[in-house]
């Protein structure tokens, strides 16, 4: 698990997602998504990184930023058959992103390549690593949903998995 750079989405968005990802542990038996706070991840780090020095960069990084809208829909499946809601790229959060990266790589590299502003897929993640034919389910089933959104985005939060390793708490929230 990492500590995670993220964009939370404010409600009702935030528990419409809750209730959709309660709605896949209940209907299909996934396992519940670990880190409980709907957002799409800008970086990610170590979960034992200096969570105070991250708040700090990141505060300095957003601070050169307004809040602005991103716009979601549909539904997407990564390979290990992810399933998420796509959040599309704008240019105010693709020079968000871009700044928080450049502040973050300090810390470390990401421990995956795909948080590098040239291969950044923004998405809001609903269910991890299913079988083919779960993935299929939970992707049909969630084709019925309106997810058409046009989000206010105004915050960045950090989180990251306490020390007994379960579900994640918010260590620090910075607002554009």
């Amino acid at each position: 698990m990492a500590t995670i750079v993220g964009m939370p989405l404010p409600e009702p968005y935030s528990s419409t997602v809750q209730s959709v990802r309660d709605d896949l542990v209940a209907e299909f038996d996934v396992d519940p998504y670990a880190n409980p706070f709907p957002h799409f991840s800008l970086y990610a780090l170590a979960d034992d990184v200096d969570v105070d020095a991250v708040e700090h960069a990141v505060a300095e990084a957003a601070s050169a930023h307004d809040p602005f809208d991103v716009q979601t829909d549909g539904v997407g499946v990564f390979p290990g058959n992810h399933v998420w809601l796509p959040v599309a790229r704008r240019p105010e959060l693709t020079a968000l992103h871009c700044d928080v990266v450049d502040a973050l790589e300090e810390f470390e590299t990401a421990p995956v390549p795909f948080y590098e502003p040239r291969r950044w897929f923004p998405h809001v993640g609903f269910a991890l690593g299913l079988d083919d034919e779960r993935a299929a389910n939970v992707v049909e089933h969630l084709l019925d949903r309106d997810f058409e959104w046009t989000v206010e985005m105004n915050e960045i939060t950090v989180t990251r998995p306490p020390a007994d390793g379960e579900r994640y708490e918010e260590v620090a929230s910075i607002g554009l």
